[in-house]
């Protein structure tokens, strides 16, 4: 009788054990990983409908609402004028290789908005791609940014930037041959700096989001 129980409890553990790794594999948490990227952008299958996102706009994944309230006046800093200059290259070395940035960057104020944004994009991978595929971002967003370019020698820099802590956002080129079979050709990445009051302050790409 005892070992008639046994055999019931451990069957039913197994089971239990297979249940949870397939919810697990549905969920997507388990393609964390830089080549995940690719399949947030699968083409909707012939036969089946696109889904549509909140504003009624068909080809578009459904949209993810950030939870946290944009604050304008947390932001307002990025036009304030100041004596540090950030500066860096546009490159993030990854096991991979390095990836070199290409176009322009972006200066983005640290607020609880914008940090609640890149976790939602990132999702625990090291860059994203389309993030208007993926998040509903408040239209007052993009008026706090600042804009450079990057140069031949894949240098940037924002000068008179007042202090505080912001991320650096640049689109990253993957120039690795065989890894475009399994990689997006372009991915979107952050690189935190602390800006003190006077100086220099460096972007680091390849030291993480810092989310």
């Amino acid at each position: 009788m005892i070992l008639l129980r046994l055999l019931l409890a451990a069957a039913l553990a197994a089971y239990c054990s297979s249940c949870a790794g397939r919810r697990f594999e549905q969920s997507g948490l388990g393609r964390a990983s830089f080549a995940s990227l690719e399949s947030r952008d699968k083409p909707v299958p012939a036969g089946k409908a696109a889904p549509v996102d909140g504003s009624g706009a068909a080809g578009l994944a459904h949209r993810v609402r950030i939870d946290v309230p944009f604050d304008g006046n947390d932001a307002s800093r990025i036009s304030m004028p100041g004596y540090t200059r950030v500066v860096g290259q546009g490159k993030m070395v990854l096991n991979i290789g390095t990836l070199h940035a290409q176009g322009e960057v972006k200066l983005v104020p640290f607020t609880e908005y914008a940090k609640a944004r890149y976790r939602v994009l990132f999702a625990g991978l090291r860059c994203f791609t389309d993030p208007d595929k993926f998040v509903e971002t408040d239209p007052r967003y993009g008026n706090y940014l600042r804009r450079a370019t990057i140069g031949q020698d894949g240098s940037f820099a924002f000068d008179k930037v007042y202090p505080g802590r912001y991320w650096v956002e640049a689109t990253f080129e993957n120039a690795n041959v065989l890894d475009k079979e399994y990689r997006p050709q372009t991915c979107i990445s952050i690189g935190s700096v602390e800006v003190p009051d006077g100086g220099d302050a460096v972007v680091d790409f390849s030291a993480g989001p810092g989310i």
